[in-house]
C-alpha cells in the first residue's frame, strides 16, 4: 500500500520502522510477548461471556485463578525460554523488556484490583461454589458448613429438610464434574434431594455478567418493529424469551 501511496505519513511511519532493524525487533518481542500472555485473559473472556452452560458456581475459582497469575507476573524474573531466546537473539537486553513487561501486568493488576476483590457479587461467587461436588469434597471440612453460605437466602432460614438433604448430599462420594454435567447432576439429585436440587438449579444458571441482560433487551428492537407495535407486554415477553433461546419465528 504504501508503494501505491508514498504521500500518506502513517503508512510511511510504518514502513519506516518496519525497515528499521532495530525497531522491527521491539515490535516482534512485543507481538510475541502479547501473543503468549495475552492467551489467559482471552480464554478467562470467553469463559464469562458463555451463553447456556450453568457455570456461576465455577466464577470464584477463576478469578481466583486470574488473581494468582496476574500477581505472579507482575513481580516476575522469569518470561519463558521463548522470550528469553528471542531477545537475546535479536541482541537487546533481557532486564530491560522484563521491566517493561512486569508494568504491563502491574497495570492489568491495577484495573483488576480496582473493581474484583470487592465487586457486589464477589460473596455470592464464593457461596454458590457449594452447588459444584468438587468443592464440597475437596479442601477444608469447613465447606460444609452450610451456615457459611447464608447470602444464599434459601440458607439463611434453614429448614429441618433442607438440613437432612444437606447432610445426605455432604456425605455423597465425590464426582468429577465439567460445567456441562452439573446441571445433569442436579437434576439426577431431583429424586434424593429436592429442595437441594430445586436451590442448586436456580443458582447455576445465574447469569455472570450484564451481557446476557443487555442482549435480551437489544432484542426488543428486533420485536418491536412497524408491524408490531401493538403487541402486548404478556406476548413481548414470550416473543423475547423465545427468541432469546434461540428458536427462529
Amino acid at each position: 500500500e504504501f508503494n501505491n501511496d508514498k504521500k500518506h505519513n502513517t503508512l510511511a511511519a510504518i514502513n519506516s520502522c518496519l525497515e528499521n532493524e532495530q525497531e522491527l525487533g521491539i515490535i516482534t518481542i512485543y507481538l510475541n510477548f502479547i501473543s503468549s500472555y495475552a492467551k489467559e485473559f482471552v480464554q478467562d473472556l470467553d469463559f464469562f461471556q458463555q451463553l447456556k452452560k450453568p457455570v456461576f458456581p465455577f466464577v470464584e475459582l477463576r478469578l481466583q485463578q486470574l488473581t494468582a497469575y496476574i500477581e505472579t507476573y507482575r513481580n516476575s524474573d522469569d518470561f519463558g525460554l521463548f522470550l528469553e531466546n528471542l531477545i537475546n537473539s535479536l541482541r537487546f537486553n533481557t532486564h530491560e523488556f522484563y521491566s517493561i513487561f512486569r508494568a504491563a501486568f502491574e497495570a492489568a493488576y491495577a484495573k483488576f484490583a480496582a473493581h474484583i476483590p470487592n465487586h457486589p457479587a464477589r460473596p455470592l461467587f464464593h457461596a454458590c461454589q457449594v452447588f459444584d461436588p468438587k468443592f464440597i469434597h475437596s479442601g477444608d471440612v469447613l465447606r460444609k458448613n452450610i451456615r457459611q453460605y447464608s447470602i444464599i437466602k434459601e440458607f439463611d432460614n434453614l429448614s429441618d429438610e433442607l438440613i437432612r438433604e444437606w447432610g445426605i448430599y455432604c456425605g455423597l462420594d465425590n464426582e468429577l464434574l465439567g460445567e456441562m454435567e452439573l446441571d445433569q447432576y442436579w437434576v439426577d439429585k431431583a429424586t434424593q434431594l429436592p429442595i437441594l436440587s430445586n436451590i442448586a438449579m436456580d443458582y447455576i444458571w445465574l447469569p455472570i455478567s450484564s451481557c446476557t441482560v443487555e442482549r435480551s433487551f437489544s432484542m426488543y428492537n428486533s420485536l418491536l418493529d412497524s408491524d408490531r407495535q401493538n403487541l402486548s407486554q404478556d406476548s413481548l415477553k414470550r416473543l423475547n424469551m423465545i427468541y432469546f433461546n434461540g428458536v427462529k419465528i
